[in-house]
């Protein structure tokens, strides 16, 4: 199964996504939104008018579907989805900073977040902050109002019925890691098995999903 972990910054995303990842032996499918900032000759870090930083998101979901391709079929875990893409997308669209000519872009550009994902991952899991920020070098800033403003809106967008996997969230007072494996973990079963239900009333039902 296809699983993304989806999240504001300094949640634990990654941690938990590779300790996933070597418990269950499949892949770790690292997007790094950074990287392809500095190749296309941008700072991440600087500010840029809506229509570039909306032009930057564009290309950044059509590079990480392409690698979200290359798995299609087998087994994964990331810890980036674009959910949380349309997500900053959508936190800078504050004020008037959307011009007139970006706004349909905008919706356009949210609508194919949801469709890539619909498409790519057979579950996705909301990891909420939680645990304790500490300072590390490289990693984005410390602002705990950002983050939970963050947090509000993907949950917003994991409850939209635009999005029709199969979505968790985790809940704010699981913060071990052996806790949050657990849970994880026990959401990817629940959704194997909504997965063979659903395969199981379709072949009652005389439809054919698989072939």
């Amino acid at each position: 199964m296809s699983i993304g972990l989806c999240g504001a910054h300094r949640t634990g995303k990654t941690t938990l996504a590779r300790a996933f990842s070597q418990k269950r032996g499949i892949p770790f499918v690292e997007t790094s939104v950074s990287a392809i900032w500095r190749e296309l000759g941008l700072d991440p870090a600087k500010e840029y008018d809506f229509a570039t930083r909306l032009a930057v998101q564009e290309e950044i979901l059509k590079r990480v579907d392409a690698i979200y391709a290359k798995y299609t079929g087998l087994d994964f875990i990331t810890d980036r989805t674009p959910l949380d893409m349309a997500a900053y997308t959508l936190g800078d669209a504050i004020g008037d900073r959307v011009p007139d000519n970006c706004q349909d872009r905008l919706s356009a550009y949210v609508r194919s977040c949801f469709d890539v994902t619909n498409r790519r991952f057979g579950m996705v899991l909301l990891v909420q902050p939680g645990i304790a920020l500490v300072h590390e070098a490289g990693k984005a800033a410390m602002n705990q109002g950002y983050i939970e403003h963050l947090n509000s809106l993907i949950l917003g967008l994991t409850v939209d019925e635009r999005l029709t996997t199969t979505h968790f969230y985790m809940p704010r007072a699981v913060t071990t890691r052996e806790d949050r494996l657990a849970a994880l973990e026990a959401s990817v079963d629940r959704a194997r098995a909504r997965v063979f239900s659903e395969l199981a009333d379709a072949k009652m039902s005389g439809k054919v999903l698989v072939h």
